[in-house]
Parts: structure tokens; C-alpha cells; sequence
């Protein structure tokens, strides 16, 4: 390699990690969503009012389903899907904006879509389908679904998630199944995780009637204590 060659490289490197350092600078100092950002605190109020950017609608429709603003979480993700029809994580929104509405088949082909657009989600979608499947009273089909999952979605809940706002609902699906199977204690622990990491979330309130919520709020009877004997 001759001098001017060498220099010329040199100055290619130096060009390159200048550029380097200052797109680092623009991608820190860009303007965050604010939605995302009280999303991800569980402030899902605070979320569903934090602007009116394109980059705040996705977050927003997710506040929205929370607070069981469900047809305007629809149509904040129709909007987004408009513009990015391929986007995994809204048509995961979208399916299970859909399932809270009871609009069953058009669930399950969100869900559907999500699955093949986004691989790397398939262990959240597949507890999301289980669920659906249970509540279309699907017992067998939503069994076979969870057992695929099962193990890595529960060690996930109790080591990488806990606390999270943004996976309560994963708390709360795996409690309905669980409860299904017969696993109560499992059940009632996942529906405190999820309740606790979401306060502001009103989801709870769709997912599974009665049984479940005696099962999750209440908590277990201690034994009544021996009586004594009469003197």
C-alpha cells in the first residue's frame, strides 16, 4: 500500500467514526415520546394524553386498552397499521384490542398476522391465543396453545418481568389459564404480580368473571383455630 493510500484509509476511518459519534449525539438527544415514556411507568392516564405525535399513537392505543377505551384504542391502531401495516407489536395491540371486545375471529386473525410478521414474539402471542382460545370456549385448544409456552412464559414472570407495567397483562392471561388448569395458588400468585406491576390498568375487569377474581383478591382462609375444650 503506498503513502497516499495509507492516508487516504486513515482519513476514511477518521470521516466514519466522526460520523459515528455524531449520530450517537442525535439519536441521544432526540426528542422522546412521551406516551412511550409514561407507558412504561404504568401511568397509562398520563400515557393516553401524552401527545399527539405519530410516535405517540402506538403507546396511546396501548394506554387506551388498558383503560378499557377500547374502540379508541382500535382506532388509534388502525391508524398506525395504516402507515405501517406490518408492524408485530401493533397487530399484537390490535388482535387483542379485538379479543376485549368479544370480536373473536378478527382476534385470532390479527394475532395471525403478528405471528408471521414478528417470529420473535411467538412465545407472547401464543399465551395471548390460549387465552383467546379460552374464552371462545376453546378448553383443549387453549390447553395445547399454553403448554407450548408454559415453562418459559413462567420463568420469565418470575425472574426478567417482575414489576414491569408493560407485561401485566402477561401476568394476568397466564392467571386465567392457570386457573383453568386447576393450578389455583399459581394462579392467584400471577393475577397479584399483574395487578401490583399495573395498578392504573383496568383489564382485570374482562378477564375471567367471578371465580377468578375471588381467586386473585381474596386472600387464603387461614384455619380456624382449634377450640378449646369446655372445663
Amino acid at each position: 500500500m503506498s503513502g497516499s493510500q495509507a492516508g487516504l484509509l486513515v482519513l476514511l476511518v477518521v470521516v466514519v467514526a466522526a460520523a459515528a459519534v455524531v449520530l450517537l449525539a442525535v439519536v441521544r438527544h432526540a426528542p422522546r415520546s412521551r406516551a412511550a415514556e409514561m407507558l412504561g411507568r404504568g401511568a397509562f392516564r398520563e400515557a393516553l394524553a401524552g401527545g399527539d405525535q405519530d410516535a405517540d399513537r402506538l403507546p396511546a392505543a396501548v394506554a387506551a386498552r388498558h383503560l378499557l377505551e377500547l374502540d379508541r384504542a382500535a382506532r388509534l391502531l388502525d391508524a398506525h397499521l395504516a402507515a405501517e401495516p406490518d408492524d408485530g407489536e401493533a397487530l399484537v395491540e390490535r388482535g387483542l384490542a379485538a379479543a376485549y371486545l368479544e370480536r373473536w375471529d378478527e382476534a385470532e386473525a390479527h394475532l395471525s398476522r403478528a405471528l408471521a410478521a414478528r417470529a420473535d414474539l411467538a412465545e407472547s402471542i401464543t399465551l395471548h391465543r390460549a387465552w383467546l382460545s379460552l374464552r371462545r370456549g376453546r378448553p383443549a385448544e387453549a390447553q395445547r396453545r399454553f403448554e407450548e409456552v408454559e415453562a418459559a412464559i413462567e420463568s420469565k414472570l418470575r425472574s426478567d418481568l417482575a414489576g414491569d407495567p408493560l407485561f401485566a397483562e402477561w401476568y394476568l392471561h397466564a392467571a386465567v389459564l392457570w386457573l383453568a388448569a386447576g393450578r389455583r395458588q399459581l394462579a392467584v400468585w400471577a393475577w397479584r404480580q399483574g395487578r401490583a406491576a399495573a395498578p392504573e390498568s383496568r383489564l382485570f375487569e374482562r378477564l375471567g368473571g367471578e371465580t377468578l377474581a375471588a381467586a386473585g383478591e381474596m386472600p387464603t382462609r387461614r384455619p380456624a383455630p382449634p377450640r378449646r375444650p369446655l372445663q
